[in-house]
């Protein structure tokens, strides 16, 4: 993990650099194939050394991996530019140039990929040396648990654990600090003294020093930018303070929220229907810390195999440049490289005090990673500074038993809680961002030009007082919109306003949401029509919404049930409130008991989710008269011991507003009795 003061400054060169790379077969590369030894030059006349190998891959490419001890890690391809070999480091946003020549030392640069914080290295191809030592007398011992105590120039002291390893005289340390460790280093012990580095393609670090007579410690930890100075005590009780203790917030029982952009320039938020009534994992990172990766590589594997048990996982990257564009690129590259199946959003510039911007609910910031464990309730479970990585091994082990407690804890709950929950997440649903209390408006485009604005003329008609008269007009070509604005409209995207012609779709996939004061719009696809959605954020049916009643929560009504597949494919007939028949898919039949008697409802499938509209007894009476819903999810059907809970039968969107086109119950769904829990009528329909 990288303590805040450890960033790379904060540029962006406004022309990237641009490059030709020359087409080059993979019989002109080979001879590159093998170890490499390279090293960064300081200013005292030292070296940080590091080693890579070069290696093809199935597909002919070679590929670098940079080496500490036993690890191999990918650093990116290598190809060949002009006179020149380049290795595209894209996780760490880096390049690393080599020069070819025929000298035994390959000059070169490792940079930014923009082109500035440039710092000059060589390399030498067929050499697995690290450390150029001509000291051949015996080496010490060295191995074993410190307790350590860095000290930076300006007097600042940090305690930390020191993992020494050894074998013969070679070797290597992790230090475990309060914000994470340092990974894995490599190199050799002569006599009393170390001399240990690492690197994988971002911020090179060497660890040199000396076994005094006492058994303790004495060394330094130099970087490119960077020098502390190392005391270590052995001891095998070295313990650091409790991660969970390190992070506080302003106030622990309330509720946390937050909207962040993702790579596509959608708003993530804890209201969001992904998340409605599951814990949420919040991760703080970013995509240039090593840690961050290391904790990366965890979550994704974990999340894969624990979706399943309704929980999910939300990432807040802060980068080292405080751009969007930027950001977009890196958190790309980050999911491809790790195989990230959860939300990654942008949390804006890599430093503490931007982390307590985005997160004012944070008393403070240690350091990146920090985990929050957030409770379907929204308030905070518990949150744990740092990550103990692979390379710490008993540490490693203790942070992924803590983080599995943590996550079962979120995960079990009484019946009655779990009602509460599910109707707390049911009310921030409705009064989300993108919930069914704040639509206003459906609006078809017609091909060619809509005009659109609060008066009577226009084809697109906004409410009034909450647009001008005229604002401009959209103009549809096919499936691709644009928005042509007025000189006195105020329509904004990603809070830049436009002034001019601007594509807002062309694919359904890439959401633009347009604002003007406290309307919100965007364009949806359904079949061939393609329309304007419209929310206020002002809306009556919003700042006038008074809660749902329910039925009293009663456990009797979460009922045994079967999910039964069907056999061959089969479609169901499902009408809306306009009398449109609809065939879907059946995804199967629910079956339970009920007093003596066998009942099946039909579900039909919604993403990871079955949905059952049904009605019952109640419908037209103390519930919706066109019935209520069900979701369940598929994983959840699908286990021996399934209930199928009537508790949570709710009311369908088209309850709350009327730009809602809702299913009614098939006659095989009307259950002939009455179903006295869920939601009951909502008083303002």
């Amino acid at each position: 993990m990288m303590t805040i003061q450890y960033i790379f400054k904060k540029t962006l060169t406004p022309l990237l650099l641009s490059f030709f790379v020359l087409t080059a077969s993979s019989q002109s590369l080979t001879e590159y194939k093998g170890i490499w030894r390279g090293a960064f030059p300081l200013y005292n006349g030292e070296e940080i050394p590091f080693n890579f190998s070069v290696q093809e891959d199935s597909t002919g490419e070679l590929s670098v991996y940079f080496l500490n001890g036993n690890e191999s890690y990918f650093g990116g391809k290598l190809v060949k530019v002009k006179d020149s070999l380049q290795v595209w480091i894209n996780q760490f946003d880096r390049i690393m140039t080599l020069g070819i020549t025929k000298e035994k030392r390959w000059k070169g640069s490792w940079r930014r990929q923009s082109g500035d914080d440039a710092f000059p290295i060589y390399a030498e191809p067929n050499n697995a040396e690290r450390f150029y030592w001509n000291d051949n007398s015996a080496p010490a011992n060295i191995a074993g648990k410190y307790e350590v105590v860095f000290t930076n120039d300006s007097g600042k002291q940090v305690k930390a654990i020191g993992l020494f390893t050894q074998d013969k005289n070679t070797g290597g340390v992790t230090f475990l600090r309060p914000s994470g460790d340092s990974r894995y280093s490599f190199g050799r012990v002569q006599g009393n003294q170390f001399k240990f580095s690492l690197f994988i393609g971002y911020s090179p670090l060497m660890f040199t020093g000396s076994l005094e007579p006492d058994g303790s410690i004495k060394g330094v930890q130099q970087g490119l930018k960077t020098v502390q100075l190392i005391r270590a005590y052995k001891n095998e009780s070295a313990r650091l303070p409790d991660p969970s203790t390190l992070t506080k917030l302003k106030d622990f029982t309330a509720p946390i929220q937050f909207s962040l952009l993702n790579a596509k320039g959608k708003k993530i938020s804890l209201d969001d229907s992904a998340y409605f009534n599951k814990p949420v994992i919040l991760t703080i990172g970013g995509t240039w810390c090593p840690n961050c990766a290391d904790e990366a590589i965890f979550l994704s594997d974990w999340y894969k195999n624990n979706k399943q048990r309704g929980i999910e996982i939300i990432t807040a990257q802060f980068e080292v440049v405080n751009n969007f564009n930027y950001a977009k690129k890196t958190m790309t590259r980050f999911k491809e490289k790790f195989g990230i199946e959860y939300e990654q959003v942008f949390g804006g510039e890599s430093n503490g005090n931007s982390v307590l911007q985005t997160f004012p609910f944070l008393n403070n910031f240690t350091g990146f990673p920090t985990t929050l464990f957030i409770r379907p309730d929204r308030t905070v479970q518990n949150i744990h500074a740092g990550f103990s990585g692979p390379a710490t091994g008993l540490f490693y082990q203790q942070f992924k038993d803590s983080f599995n407690h943590h996550v079962n804890a979120l995960l079990h709950k009484t019946h009655a809680d779990e009602i509460e929950d599910w109707k707390r997440a049911r009310v921030r649903a409705l009064k989300a961002t993108d919930g069914w209390l704040n639509l206003e408006g459906l609006f078809w485009l017609e091909e060619g030009k809509n005009t659109v604005g609060s008066g009577e003329k226009n084809n697109i008609i906004f409410p009034e007082s909450k647009i001008n008269a005229q604002s401009g007009y959209f103009f549809r070509k096919g499936d691709s919109v644009w928005l042509v604005p007025d000189a006195n409209s105020a329509f904004v995207i990603n809070g830049k306003r436009i002034t001019q012609k601007t594509l807002i779709f062309s694919n359904p996939e890439d959401m633009v949401l347009v604002s003007s004061g406290s309307l919100q719009f965007n364009i949806i696809k359904r079949s061939e029509k393609i329309g304007i959605r419209l929310r206020d954020f002002q809306s009556k049916n919003l700042t006038q919404f008074k809660g749902i009643s329910y039925f009293p929560t009663d456990s009797s009504w979460k009922i045994k049930a079967q999910f039964i597949k069907p056999a061959f494919k089969q479609h169901i007939i499902i009408k809306n409130a306009l009398g449109q028949e609809n065939p879907t898919e059946l995804a199967g039949k629910i079956r339970f008991e009920y007093k003596g008697n066998f009942y099946t409802l039909d579900a039909i499938s919604e993403g990871e989710y079955l949905l059952v509209v049904m009605g019952d007894n109640t419908s037209g009476i103390s519930t919706y008269a066109a019935g209520r819903f069900l979701y369940i999810r598929k994983t959840d059907a699908e286990k021996d011991d399934f209930h199928i809970d009537f508790n949570m039968a709710y009311n369908p969107p088209c309850v709350f507003t009327p730009f809602a086109t809702c299913p009614i119950p098939p006659p095989q769904n009307m259950l002939p009795f009455e179903v006295t829990a869920g939601e009951k009528m909502y008083e303002h329909h």
